[in-house]
């Protein structure tokens, strides 16, 4: 683990211009963090100390991460393996990194459900003179998603259509479960799903969710890394924070690779896989995999669209669109089952006459199928044949009932009288109607009355309404709780009771809020109607916080427990969290994103210091053309500056934050285009590395701000 004694003195060979025609985007990776007991860092080295607060000893490595370091541990205490991750000891002593860190502590914790990794404690504790803090959480036993992915793609068995939704069906349970209590997971990607040996997934690394109900702190909200590039959204890919339909695209995202076996977009440049989220449609699933159902398909689509509006809500629809399709998958598998064949003959054997020489004739062999042949012996009725022919013809009377039964079950529509419908699981889900055999209860939380009685409905069970009760948290009416609970053993024919929610009335959203700032009162105001309120901030150049747009828009009608998201003005803020050792690149802000050639260019940038800087450092600033390969004009050179007063980095203290303008001309002749906006530090000995890009790309230890767009 590198101390902090090592941070200052990561720096670049390289010169401090970039004036080059092959210069590379170079972004920095940090190896996924994960908590899985298996995975091939396992084994890993052991940290140079092994107890926390003499209970949690640290036994091996599993993973690291650009703030954390996971390791396997035993909790000494309870005597059991646990995952710890525990803060790099160059964060340790900053602030901001310290409230970050416990953020995910505070965020999983209020997080109890079983597709989402628990958390057990979090705390802290001096070793060396040093305070490290950590988390201690669930330690799981298998793979993360793209370890399976990988390893499927390698032996030749990618996943099937039932594995696949069952997957995504899982993940969405568990982010639903959040995003209910208005957080958004922010960074869903296969590294952050694990699964276990019998096929269940669990969502981790809860590290930079947050709660995304309305805060009057907006710069609260914009100092957030938001996702990863392959998996993020359209909306974060333009720099606004995401909200519960963003989750949903990150799922679809997972959801079309376990289908496809491939990314819908890849690039290697991560300016143009953000335009690919914005703009490209999918390559179709079908052509890929033609084993996918274009009802399959036309979920993805939908969870893949560019407008968070058109998408599912949260990850709770989604979820409840996937086990649709798998009911109904289910039940086709039962209709297209083939017929039981016939049983074989019977054979009957019948005496025959003794011979006329007195000897014993061996017995004719017939079979049902064949008439039987009268011989000139047989002169009175075949008794034997007539009490078969009798018993054959009860049995078929006896097979009509069941035969209208299991007619009704198929065709009946559904109805919570009369339901009819399979459960994901065919095989274990057939109706069992006599016997000493019991049927275990299915689990209903969460499922529409419908879905409900469909399920029970092949089991062979029935269904009653025993309570409504008001519940805010959906606007459905769906499962609150059963009698007898999920798993019990009943006996067949049994009615099981539920207790559904009961919405709350819908109220209209108001439509005097466009063009308003976003404050405590107009939040205070939303709340008391039981709405959460979800407030992503989009790049605009109208005063911060300003209303621009609502989703579901004025006029619309939502129940208490339902969502309305306001888009807000960022002020032409576009946080970028850029570690560069020392210092962080917080955020870039500027007046507008649009100029004409000879007009002078003006930004603010925002640094922070993550430790004593104790070095004096330039800062360089330059155009690049569109491709990124050269440089088409420079700033002056010099010592950062804090609103126009010199603030030399030596100067500088941990937590320090530094707002610092800059200008720059637009040299004429310039053709229509978007021009890259390019910072840079270093001081005689080269650049200071970009260890993460954060939500900017790096090149070549410069910072790409954002794009302008030439007219």
């Amino acid at each position: 683990m590198r101390g902090r004694s090592n941070s200052n003195t990561r720096r670049a060979s390289r010169g401090k211009r970039p004036i080059t025609n092959n210069a590379s985007v170079e972004t920095s990776r940090m190896r996924e963090t994960t908590m899985s007991s298996s995975q091939p860092s396992a084994g890993g080295p052991s940290p140079k100390f092994t107890l926390l607060n003499d209970r949690y000893r640290l036994l091996a490595t599993l993973a690291a991460g650009g703030m954390a370091t996971v390791y396997k541990g035993q909790d000494m205490l309870l005597g059991r393996l646990v995952a710890i991750k525990l803060l790099r000891e160059r964060y340790a002593g900053d602030p901001h990194f310290v409230q970050r860190f416990r953020q995910e502590a505070q965020a999983a914790a209020h997080l109890n459900h079983p597709n989402i990794v628990t958390i057990y404690d979090v705390g802290q504790d001096v070793v060396n003179g040093r305070e490290r803090h950590y988390i201690v959480m669930e330690l799981v036993e298998g793979q993360d998603l793209k370890q399976a992915l990988r390893g499927r793609a390698a032996n030749g068995r990618p996943f099937t259509i039932e594995e696949a939704v069952d997957a995504a069906r899982q993940v969405c349970e568990g982010v639903g479960y959040a995003h209910r209590r208005g957080l958004v997971h922010c960074d869903l990607k296969p590294q952050n799903v694990m699964l276990t040996a019998d096929g269940q997934a669990k969502v981790t690394d809860f590290g930079i969710a947050r709660a995304y109900t309305a805060i009057p702190n907006t710069d609260e909200r914009a100092d957030v890394v938001w996702g990863s590039p392959q998996y993020y959204a359209p909306e974060q890919a333009a720099g606004a924070p995401p909200t519960p339909a963003s989750d949903v695209y990150s799922i679809g995202v997972m959801l079309y690779e376990m289908l496809a076996g491939q990314l819908p977009f890849e690039s290697s440049d991560p300016l143009r896989l953000a335009q690919m989220h914005q703009m490209m449609p999918p390559p179709s699933l079908c052509t890929l995999n033609p084993s996918v159902s274009p009802q399959l398909e036309s979920i993805v689509m939908r969870a893949l669209a560019k407008d968070p509006a058109q998408r599912y809500r949260d990850a709770n629809q989604l979820a409840r669109a996937l086990s649709a399709y798998a009911l109904q998958s289910a039940e086709q598998t039962l209709m297209n089952l083939p017929p039981v064949a016939p049983p074989p003959a019977a054979v009957v054997r019948r005496p025959t006459p003794p011979s006329s020489t007195g000897a014993p004739s061996a017995p004719m062999i017939t079979s049902h199928a064949a008439a039987p042949t009268a011989t000139p012996a047989q002169t009175g009725p075949d008794v034997l044949l007539w009490l078969l022919a009798a018993i054959a013809f009860l049995c078929v009377l006896g097979l009509i009932p069941l035969y209208v039964l299991v007619y009704q079950a198929y065709q009946t529509p559904p109805t919570p009288r009369a339901p009819t419908a399979t459960p994901p699981n065919p095989t274990a889900a057939l109706p069992i109607t006599s016997g000493n055999f019991k049927v275990k209860t299915p689990a209903l939380a969460g499922k529409t009355l419908e879905e409900a009685a469909r399920e029970l409905a092949l089991l062979g069970l029935g269904i009653r309404v025993a309570e409504e009760r008001p519940d805010n948290s959906t606007a459905q009416r769906v499962v609150l709780e059963q009698r007898p609970p999920a798993d019990m053993l009943v006996d067949p024919g049994a009615v099981i009771e539920v207790v559904l929610s009961k919405p709350a009335e819908a109220r209209e959203v108001p439509g005097d809020l466009i063009g308003r700032a976003l404050d405590a009162t107009i939040s205070q105001t939303l709340a008391t109607l039981g709405w959460n309120i979800a407030v992503t901030e989009a790049l605009d150049f109208a005063p911060r916080g300003v209303i621009l747009a609502m989703t579901p828009p004025a006029g619309s009608r939502l129940a208490a427990g339902e969502t309305l998201t306001l888009t807000v003005s960022s002020g032409g803020r576009i946080a970028l969290n850029v570690d560069m050792g020392p210092v962080t690149l917080e955020a870039v802000t500027l007046q507008r994103a649009t100029y004409f050639p000879g007009q002078t260019v003006q930004f603010n940038v925002t640094w922070r210091a993550n430790q004593p800087v104790g070095r004096d450092y330039k800062v360089g600033w330059y155009l690049f053309n569109p491709e990124m390969t050269a440089v088409l004009a420079q700033g002056e050179d010099r010592a950062p500056r804090h609103k126009g007063l010199p603030a030399p980095t030596s100067a500088w203290n941990s937590g320090m934050i530094i707002e610092d303008t800059y200008t720059l001309r637009i040299p004429d002749g310039l053709a229509p285009g978007a021009y890259g906006l390019v910072v840079g530090m270093y001081d005689g000995n080269g650049r200071l590395n970009v260890l993460h890009p954060g939500n900017a790309v790096a090149l070549n230890d410069l910072v790409v701000l954002c794009r302008i767009f030439v007219q």
